[in-house]
């Protein structure tokens, strides 16, 4: 079950998918649970994509744009943004 994180204070929290996908009607924390002792949190999930799947995606927008040569660059791009704003990571340009 993923909670809802407040987070504000949490230096993990633009990727953690907790933070950046609260789920509407779901239990939220009574508290942050990042410690900063540790500099750890014990339910943080990441919403950074991983290479593998960003690999894939690029892939399959290639082969739905014709598989074009020399556009690699442009396609992981456009498949690395599509994958941050679908799991609220913010990505700076």
């Amino acid at each position: 079950m993923i909670l809802y994180c407040y987070g504000e204070p949490c230096p993990l929290r633009d990727d953690c998918y907790r933070h950046t996908q609260p789920s509407r009607g779901r239990d939220a924390f009574g508290s942050v649970p990042y410690d900063a002792v540790r500099a750890t949190c014990d339910h943080f999930y990441s919403n950074v994509p991983s290479e593998a799947l960003v690999r894939e995606t690029a892939y399959y927008l290639w082969q739905r744009s014709g598989c074009p040569a020399g556009r690699s660059t442009e396609h992981w791009d456009a498949a690395y943004l599509s994958l941050c704003q679908s799991s609220g990571r913010k990505v700076s340009r």
